[in-house]
């Protein structure tokens, strides 16, 4: 009888013992994932602060941005998407509208070095079009009004093409919850390709790098 209960005793003191350890292990991981949660959490906030420490390091970790532009190469308004290629350099292509016409346009821009405020410049093709014709409403537009031919006035029908270069200063929100967010202002050359007529211009907008 005494063996029999030694033996009971025994066992409850190994199952004891078992437990413990198990509870000890699943402690142990318990606090090692609250102390990895906790290490994230602190890393984010950490990330939230500080944001990017550069344009630059903003452009090479979001490679697309989406905006709109008033003004420039584009003419009245217009969207653009731009594709940075690498952390400096990148391609831009957009589309646009004015009284009488549309428009689009491909760039190449490079962005030079800087915290929040960077400079940079572009250089492109952009052509100005209306293939309906039987408006005059591009007479509103100075551009158009002193590039176009006196035919071209009279029919409507026109398709006008610029080369052009820019330099902008572009500010650029590299933390918290606006980030990637972008403001800028150029001055364009504009040289419309089959007359070298030079047109002195200018475009604000808003791009969103995501």
């Amino acid at each position: 009888m005494k063996t029999h209960i030694l033996s009971i005793c025994i066992t409850l003191v190994s199952f004891s013992a078992g437990a413990s350890v198990s509870l000890s292990a699943d402690s142990e991981t318990i606090n090692s994932k609250a102390y990895s949660i906790e290490t994230d959490y602190v890393q984010s906030m950490q990330w939230e602060r500080e944001g990017y420490g550069s344009t630059l390091k903003l452009r090479e970790d979001r490679k697309v941005g989406a905006g709109v532009a008033v003004g420039g190469q584009l003419g009245m308004a217009g969207v653009n998407i731009e594709f940075n290629i690498e952390d400096a350099d990148g391609v831009v292509a957009g589309f646009g509208t004015g009284p009488g016409y549309n428009s689009f346009q491909l760039a190449w821009k490079h962005t030079f070095t800087g915290d929040y405020l960077a400079p940079y410049t572009t250089a492109g093709y952009s052509r100005w079009y209306n293939s309906r014709g039987r408006t005059s409403d591009f007479s509103e537009s100075p551009i158009l009004d002193r590039v176009l031919t006196d035919a071209e006035k009279k029919d409507g029908r026109f398709g006008t093409d610029f080369l052009f270069g820019s330099l902008g200063l572009q500010y650029n929100q590299l933390s918290g919850p606006l980030s990637g967010v972008s403001f800028y202002a150029e001055v364009i050359m504009m040289a419309e390709a089959k007359r070298s007529i030079l047109v002195p211009t200018g475009a604000v907008g808003t791009t969103y790098y995501f």
